[in-house]
């Protein structure tokens, strides 16, 4: 099997059971599953699918040396998401953790036709369905991992480009299981870039008022019995197929606002809308050691204080229609 990556160019797939899995319906569903949460027609910014990352992921796991039950889990790190992604932690989650997708991913796996595929090729399904066992694929936040350096450098591609990309990438290398960089100002513009999404997009107030609308469009819907907790396990189009058939005047109010747009402004009547706060601080190798870049730079350190500070102050704000 060979994938054409829009990020890493093209991959060969040989080993049969990551040629199942790609194939698997749990995998291709992911194809429908925006990586944003909110789909194209009700965003801000151009989407790329769970599955994209997925492969991504992999793609990159492979190439800074993980082994097969590595590559296994990475491919499959996302396959729990429900549509919509995390926005369905704005309803029956938390906005702050977004861990609803962590915490089903071993029962969403046990239930689904992946360990009937796994069991051919003698991989537990239990073991890599363990991101915590994986140290090139997920680490705790803030430190450096595969899954992180993806979904940032896609996003980060459309913005700067590919020569962006192919710089942050040759600087990566796989350290005793732990990814690094070899350069600290490398590492700094990583770091400097993957703040800027943070502030400008994921927790940028177009963002989180749209995650706010689509989780009421969704809370709506399961109270009225028009959606169940079920469907959500189908893909975005799906769903909102189904939202839209109801025909229910506050769901189709709230989408269309998303579709049309709408200001924001602040109001001390308004709501106060939290979202998760994201920052690495990538490990760089110094020397015989490995040292977070916050210990190499007492200014990368600051940097990141403040940022704390200030995308911890939430404002009051009112969605209007244009």
């Amino acid at each position: 099997m060979k994938i054409i990556d829009n990020v890493y160019g093209e991959e060969e797939i040989i080993e049969p059971v990551l040629v199942d899995l790609i194939n698997s319906r749990s995998l291709q569903r992911l194809k429908g599953i925006s990586q944003f949460g909110v789909p194209d027609e009700y965003y801000h910014k151009k989407n790329f699918s769970r599955y994209e990352h997925s492969l991504g992921v992999l793609i990159l796991l492979r190439r800074l040396g993980a082994d097969l039950n590595e590559q296994v889990a990475g491919l499959l790190h996302d396959v729990s998401h429900t549509a919509f992604s995390h926005v369905v932690d704005w309803f029956i989650g938390d906005p702050t953790k977004e861990d609803y997708q962590d915490k089903n991913h071993l029962d969403f796996i046990k239930k689904s036709e992946l360990p009937f595929i796994l069991k051919k090729y003698d991989i537990d399904y239990e073991e890599v369905s363990g991101l915590q066992n994986f140290s090139l694929l997920d680490t705790d936040a803030p430190s450096l991992c595969v899954d992180r350096i993806d979904y940032a450098l896609r996003e980060l591609k459309e913005d700067l480009g590919l020569e962006f990309v192919k710089k942050i990438f040759a600087n990566l290398n796989n350290v005793s299981g732990q990814v690094v960089f070899f350069d600290e100002d490398v590492a700094r513009l990583f770091a400097d870039n993957y703040m800027l999404l943070q502030r400008e997009h994921w927790s940028g107030e177009q963002a989180k008022a749209r995650y706010h609308l689509l989780s009421e469009v969704l809370r709506i819907g399961v109270d009225k019995k028009i959606i169940s907790m079920e469907d959500l396990m189908k893909t975005d189009s799906e769903v909102i197929g189904l939202l839209l058939q109801s025909n229910n005047q506050a769901i189709l109010r709230r989408l269309d606002l998303l579709k049309k747009g709408f200001n924001i402004v602040e109001s001390s009547q308004g709501i106060e809308l939290k979202k998760k706060f994201r920052y690495i601080d990538p490990e760089v190798l110094h020397g015989d050691s490995i040292k977070p870049l916050s210990k190499l730079s007492q200014d990368y350190f600051n940097f990141i204080e403040d940022q704390k500070k200030d995308l911890g102050i939430f404002k009051k704000i009112m969605i209007i229609e244009k």
